[in-house]
């Protein structure tokens, strides 16, 4: 019996063997699964700042596109104000011309109007009949000109 006692103790001794390798074994691999469980918490806790700093980003664009947004706006009003106010003012320019010319019109008609009485008066025998404002001289002869205004 001793001889089975003694197998039986030297199979318990590698049973016991085998199971310590084995406990060793998984004591191991939980002590890879925490490192690379630990290595993968700091990955997701620095994946986690960094989304987080990236919508802080997000945020601040969005607020600097409402302000660049409204500054759009009122630029394009003070745009069409000052559409409006150039074409009033326009308007006034043209006014202004139209009545200047007008003057400088009736200013040179007055001219050559006190003119020919000026010659009228120095030479009292000389036709005038046929010159006037519409008249130029062109090869020695009066011609008719077409006035611009």
């Amino acid at each position: 019996m001793a001889s089975q006692e003694v197998f039986q103790s030297s199979k318990l001794k590698c049973r016991v063997t085998g199971l310590t390798l084995e406990v060793e074994e998984l004591r191991k691999a939980d002590r890879e699964t925490k490192g690379l469980l630990f290595k993968k918490s700091e990955e997701t806790l620095r994946l986690y700042a960094r989304n987080s700093d990236l919508r802080t980003e997000v945020d601040g664009l969005k607020k600097e596109l409402t302000n660049k947004d409204e500054e759009m706006a009122q630029l394009k009003e003070e745009l069409t104000k000052l559409k409006e106010e150039m074409d009033c003012k326009d308007e006034s320019f043209q006014q202004t011309k139209d009545e200047l010319t007008s003057d400088v019109v009736d200013t040179y008609a007055a001219g050559f109007e006190d003119t020919m009485a000026q010659v009228a008066c120095v030479h009292p025998g000389v036709d005038l009949s046929q010159t006037g404002l519409n008249k130029t001289i062109a090869d020695g002869q009066l011609v008719d000109v077409e006035l611009r205004c």
